[in-house]
């Protein structure tokens, strides 16, 4: 009966830390998301590198609690992750297909950060399907 409850209480924490990781991550999106058409649109503005690495650290931390959790068989609230890659792949079309009339160019950071988003999202999708087969084997 104790391990019950002390699972229940883990699966309980983890899923809160998950969900508050994601709202977390969600803010911060859409302030570099802001910055970064800042940056875009007023050449003598720049989004740092530091900023950047931030974000993309805790995007790691985000996709690792999950994948933990998944293999770990700790059931948490879904929360659409994709949502990432959506945002940030959109908005990097449109400032290419802005820059191309405008003669605006993306700057380097921007550009890697849609790179190494699309990135950590695909690790993350290997690591569900192997996931997923894994536990279908057993």
């Amino acid at each position: 009966m104790d391990n019950e409850i002390v699972a229940k209480r883990y699966r309980i924490e983890l899923s809160s830390v998950k969900d508050l990781l994601f709202y977390f991550l969600l803010i911060w999106t859409v302030i570099l998301l802001a910055l970064s058409w800042l940056d875009f649109l007023i050449p003598r503005l720049e989004v740092s590198e530091a900023l950047v690495t931030s974000y993309l650290i805790l995007l790691g931390v985000y996709i690792v609690h999950k994948e933990t959790s998944r293999w770990t068989g700790v059931k948490l609230n879904v929360k659409p992750g994709e949502l990432f890659v959506y945002v940030w792949w959109i908005s990097l079309l449109a400032m290419f297909l802005i820059g191309f009339f405008a003669r605006l160019e993306v700057s380097s950071p921007i550009r890697h950060l849609a790179y190494e988003v699309l990135g950590a999202f695909l690790l993350s999708e290997v690591s569900k399907s192997i996931n997923a087969h894994r536990r279908s084997q057993v």
